[in-house]
């Protein structure tokens, strides 16, 4: 199902943040089976994925009076990430498929509300902007709409190992990034 649009969507969040119980079924509607998906090309499992989506809407009705929402479908994609993260981080820190950068955000989103969601977004948000405009696109391209390689190369007309490098590169900067950012604020917060 399409997303509703974006002049609805915040009509319907400000439905939402009165507890108007048809809005959030709309917007549990709209958005519920793109969620799914996103979970489900991590984890594989019908019955997890279901609930994950769950608990992001339970937590989306939950926080329905104090959420500042300007994006749901960023926000609600970035919530998803983050449970199946925090889930394949419960399943196994010696696991093959966790990646020791992701076991990092984990615990730090885990540690006494240290950092939240919003945080690390803008982190993301603030490297992003220093990117070369090339190599920004073709991060977004992979990370956001989900491209492979070999579709990147073709889209831009260079060949796929420029965007095999440029990807490395960039997921590389971004690690090393937000390390640093999670640390400075780790190290201000057990100054406070």
């Amino acid at each position: 199902m399409a997303a509703i649009p974006t002049y609805n969507e915040q009509h319907l969040l400000q439905l939402l943040s009165q507890s108007n119980a048809e809005a959030f079924e709309t917007l549990y509607a709209s958005y519920w089976e793109s969620l799914y998906n996103a979970a489900y090309k991590r984890l594989r499992n019908e019955d997890q994925c279901k609930d994950v989506v769950q608990d992001v809407f339970t937590d989306l009705w939950t926080r329905r009076e104090t959420l500042a929402i300007e994006n749901l479908g960023a926000y609600l994609h970035t919530a998803v990430r983050f449970q199946v993260l925090k889930l394949i981080n419960k399943r196994s820190t010696t696991d093959a498929f966790t990646d020791p950068f992701e076991s990092v955000i984990i615990s730090y989103l885990n540690a006494d509300g240290k950092i939240r969601e919003k945080e690390l977004s803008r982190i993301i948000h603030a490297w992003m902007e220093e990117l070369p405009r090339k190599r920004r696109e073709i991060f977004l391209l992979h990370f956001e709409q989900e491209r492979s390689t070999k579709e990147i190369a073709l889209q831009l007309n260079i060949s796929q190992k420029t965007v095999q490098n440029q990807l490395g590169t960039a997921v590389q900067s971004l690690h090393a990034h937000i390390a640093i950012q999670l640390l400075l604020i780790v190290a201000s917060s057990v100054h406070h």
